[in-house]
C-alpha cells in the first residue's frame, strides 16, 4: 500500500515536470475562470499540487488539488453569508485530452450552476419566513 502511494506521488511529480498545475488542466481552469470570474480570476498557489482561483471582489473561490492522479475541485459560493460547498473528485486524470477537459469543465459548471440556484432559493426561503 505504501509503495503504491510513493509510486503514485512520483507519477504526480512527473506529470507536472516543466509545467504548473493550472497549465496541466488549463481548459478546466480557464472554463471555470470564465464562468465564475468573467476570466478575471487570480491563481494563488498553496504548493505545487494545490492552488486557489478567485477574484478579490467575488463571493466565490475554487480550489484545485492534484494528488495520486486525482484532481479534486472544491467550489465555494457565498450568498447572504450562507456558504454552499461543491466538491468533485476526478479520478484517472493524468492524461486528459483537451476535449475531455472541456467535457469535464462543462459538466462541473452545469452542476455548480444548478447547486447555486438551489442554494439561492433555500437562502431566500429562510429570509422570507
Amino acid at each position: 500500500m505504501v509503495g503504491k502511494v510513493i509510486i503514485s506521488t512520483q507519477k504526480d511529480k512527473e506529470d507536472l515536470l516543466g509545467k504548473t498545475l493550472d497549465e496541466k488542466f488549463n481548459v478546466i481552469v480557464n472554463s471555470i475562470n470564465n464562468e465564475a470570474f468573467e476570466g478575471e480570476g487570480n491563481i494563488t498557489y498553496v504548493d505545487k499540487n494545490h492552488f486557489n482561483l478567485y477574484r478579490e471582489t467575488s463571493n466565490q473561490i475554487v480550489e484545485f488539488l492534484y494528488s495520486q492522479g486525482m484532481l479534486s475541485i472544491t467550489w465555494k459560493y457565498k450568498y447572504f453569508q450562507k456558504e454552499m460547498v461543491y466538491r468533485r473528485n476526478l479520478n484517472g486524470v493524468r492524461n486528459l485530452s483537451l476535449f475531455e477537459q472541456n467535457k469535464i469543465a462543462r459538466a462541473i459548471i452545469e452542476e455548480v450552476n444548478y447547486k447555486i440556484q438551489i442554494h439561492k432559493n433555500n437562502v431566500m426561503t429562510i429570509f422570507n419566513e
